[in-house]
């Protein structure tokens, strides 16, 4: 994923605009990343206590899979823990935060 692109990504979690009909269309139909690779950057923000599957509506209410889909507004992809993470993203020079550039392409 391009830098600027996986930047995106990640603060949009951490702001709360990361419901998943956003991320789909924004990310997949119209940045062109296939779903699985997207499905693999969310699922391994779960895994490692970064991300957390959401019901829109009712926070309490989680999820172990995205339903990747234009219409899915009742998912969202939020960052739980992100104080390390914010102090990367939201600076004057904002860098990937070291757990995640894995995920940057070499373009």
């Amino acid at each position: 994923m391009k830098k600027e692109d996986l930047i995106e990504f990640l603060s949009s979690t951490i702001e709360e605009d990361a419901i998943v009909s956003r991320l789909y269309n924004l990310f997949h139909v119209e940045y062109k990343y296939e779903i699985k690779f997207l499905d693999t950057l969310v699922q391994y923000g779960v895994k490692k206590h970064y991300f957390s599957i959401e019901r829109v509506a009712h926070s309490d209410e989680t999820y172990d899979k995205v339903e990747w889909k234009s219409d899915n507004n009742y998912q969202e992809v939020i960052m739980t823990d992100h104080e390390e993470i914010v102090e990367c993203l939201f600076s004057s020079n904002p860098q990937i935060p070291e757990d995640f550039t894995k995920f940057l392409s070499n373009e």
